[in-house]
């Protein structure tokens, strides 16, 4: 009994998001023990106080990966991912489970959708990855001063690849910049990022200090007015150039995310809802990161 409150201690010291898939491992662990006699062999107890002993482990870890799954933070934020012609379809599935799992309520929206007003009962509109340009003809200009009035408003904006590109002088001009890319050549990887931890914006302070995430790409975010870039807050930067790969501004009364890179596909993980580039070996989570984005977007543009 002993060895349980030992692990049991061991769990509720070290849990972090990071380690969602060694729990679950765990999990499939002790199941498996249940069904054996291999327990009992291994640390020597009777069947039946080994078997207490797994009863007890297996409710720990299982309220632990549970927690993970679904922690509290988001409760009450509506969250509206566009699903449109030109989404890249995985991204916008990564995005709704993340957002899910945020405990946030989360669904898809259209352009014709955004063309009505549909906007006016969320509180952030999500444009996942994608053809930028499909993205604004779909929207058409009722749909693209739909979401302008929406942030500057007091709505927020969270973009990804094409979405973030979106929300640039390019298109909707949320960010009064562009973006300048491919920072580490083209293709796809996991590259290391910096996490501006000094943030003036989410607090990021007790984030690790790099996460690896999925580079497709990716460029950086820039803007020729020095005063204005000032007000910008980099989320994490590219070690190559020290340029923001991700960051928050604001509009109006409403505030802007946008990532280059990916963060939103869980490479080590089915709970994003998509197989997508789980081929690479990524063990770090950027959900928690996000989840950090996503409440200061809400709560700075009250």
């Amino acid at each position: 009994m002993a060895l349980a409150l030992n692990i049991i201690l061991l769990c509720h010291i070290s849990v972090n998001e990071n380690t969602l898939n060694t729990l679950f491992y765990i999990e499939e662990w002790l199941v498996q023990l249940i069904e054996t006699e291999l327990f009992n062999l291994t640390i020597g107890v009777s069947k039946k106080q080994g078997a207490v002993v797994l009863v007890v482990l297996l409710l720990v870890v299982g309220s632990l990966t549970l927690a993970l799954r679904n922690p509290a933070g988001m409760e009450g934020i509506r969250v509206a991912v566009y699903n449109d012609t030109g989404v890249l379809q995985s991204s916008a599935t990564a995005l709704l489970n993340m957002f899910l799992w945020m405990n946030a309520d989360a669904d898809y929206v259209n352009s014709t959708e955004i063309q009505q007003g549909v906007l006016d009962g969320y509180d952030i509109v999500v444009f996942p990855g994608g053809p930028a340009s499909d993205f604004f003809s779909s929207l058409g200009v009722t749909g693209g001063l739909a979401v302008l009035d929406f942030v500057e408003g007091g709505g927020s904006y969270f973009g990804i690849c094409g979405g973030s590109v979106l929300g640039t002088n390019y298109y909707l001009r949320l960010f009064n910049g562009y973006t300048v890319g491919a920072v580490n050549g083209s293709g796809i990887k996991i590259i290391q990022l910096i996490v501006n931890g000094n943030s003036t914006g989410p607090d990021l302070s007790s984030e690790p200090s790099t996460y690896g995430v999925l580079y497709w790409s990716s460029g950086y975010f820039y803007s020729s007015n020095a005063t204005y870039m000032s007000t910008v807050i980099p989320i994490t930067l590219y070690p190559q150039n020290n340029e923001p790969s991700m960051m928050v501004c604001r509009y109006g009364a409403g505030t802007v995310f946008l990532s280059y890179p990916h963060p939103e596909y869980e490479e080590d993980s089915e709970r994003d809802g998509t197989d997508y580039f789980d081929y690479y070996d990524d063990p770090d989570s950027e959900w928690g990161l996000l989840m950090k984005v996503s409440l200061w977007l809400v709560e700075a543009s009250k």
